[in-house]
């Protein structure tokens, strides 16, 4: 297997620097399609949406779901491209590069700086990134590396493909402490190995992937730039809500440390507090009974959540369709969902249902 983003040794040396860790981001959200996933939205151009278009997608993706899942979940949503599922451990990309392959795989890294004040700030990064790489300029590059000892070598082969990959879309996925920790604290090869062999994502199952798939699909098929960082909803269909039931994954219960960064499940008392201002039916739902409920293609509202550090980002998802019908971006020092973030959803709910009525 080969991932071409590094991650630095390091260890932490106390609580207050892991804080710091989820404060600076500049990153990538739920699913972003276009030109740029990072300042401002661009539009993809033809020509590149059309040689995407014109490829075989090749999906290497995590162990913690069997491959025939995969398969059965790509045939029902992913009509873009001709696709094949190659397991991690037979992915090489040298192999693929400079072929007419997309690649869809699996993305982590982390970045660190240097505040004024002298603290070292970091922040992890990752996502499924599906693009394609600038093939002729990888071979260019490739013929210029001079490095006789192999670790340097391979340090600048990395470095060209790191740098020359054309994103099309990107799906943020949202990890867990445990897998955070170990970020922060190992080498790369073990932050891949997990990535790709252990469960260390809240998004990243069955059911989420085929609506994160189905929304992903249609967008390419659209041409249409997707661009996360803003607030947006359907009035007519998230006016529905009034009298239809939202479903609530239980781990958008789970609270962060602001100071460990360790996450834990939401006591009764705060749980209440969170939906206090959510006006309208809702219930909480496994992982295991979305996955299953949209696998068999019922339909119905629920609300999906994720974190990119310090960012957050809220949707409410069509469950047999994919379509986000609401969605809210967040920032500021925080780290879970608040009252007043449900509540800004039971205000729009109120407030199409108003509008609709007149």
């Amino acid at each position: 297997m080969v991932l071409y983003q590094p991650i630095k040794h390091l260890i932490m040396k106390n609580y207050f620097l892991l804080l710091l860790a989820f404060i600076s981001f500049s990153g990538f959200s739920q699913v972003s399609f276009g030109a740029r996933h990072v300042g401002k939205p661009s539009d993809l151009k033809s020509k590149a949406l059309e040689e995407f278009k014109a490829s075989t997608t090749i999906f290497v993706l995590s162990d913690v779901i069997d491959g025939d899942e995969y398969a059965k979940i790509l045939e029902e949503t992913w009509t873009v491209t001709p696709f094949k599922i190659v397991p991690q451990s037979e992915y090489n990309l040298q192999e693929y590069y400079n072929k007419n392959y997309s690649i869809a795989e699996l993305v982590g890294f982390k970045r660190s700086k240097t505040t004024k004040m002298g603290s070292v700030v970091h922040s992890l990064h990752t996502y499924i990134n599906i693009g394609l790489y600038d093939a002729e300029t990888i071979d260019e590059k490739l013929s210029k590396v001079k490095a006789k000892k192999e670790k340097k070598r391979e340090e600048k082969v990395n470095e060209i493909f790191r740098n020359n990959k054309k994103p099309v879309v990107k799906i943020y996925l949202f990890p867990t402490s445990d897998f955070v920790n170990t970020a922060l604290s190992e080498e790369k090869e073990v932050i891949v190995e997990k990535m790709y062999t252990e469960n260390v994502f809240f998004n990243y199952s069955t059911g989420f992937l085929k609506n994160y798939f189905q929304q992903t699909n249609d967008l390419i098929a659209k041409g249409e730039t997707y661009w996360m960082y803003e607030k947006d909803y359907d009035a007519k269909k998230i006016a529905s809500l009034t009298t239809s039931k939202l479903y609530v994954p239980n781990y958008i219960t789970q609270r962060t440390n602001a100071f460990t960064a360790e996450i834990s499940d939401g006591e009764d008392k705060e749980v209440e507090k969170l939906f206090s201002k959510y006006d309208y039916d809702y219930e909480f739902i496994s992982t295991e009974d979305l996955d299953k409920a949209i696998e068999e293609n019922k339909e119905f509202y629920y609300l999906r959540y994720a974190r990119a550090n310090a960012e957050r980002f809220v949707q409410v998802v069509n469950s047999k369709t994919g379509e986000v019908i609401f969605r809210e971006y967040i920032t500021g020092l925080g780290y879970n969902l608040k009252a007043k973030n449900l509540g800004y959803l039971s205000d729009v709910i109120a407030k199409s249902a108003k509008k609709l009525a007149k």
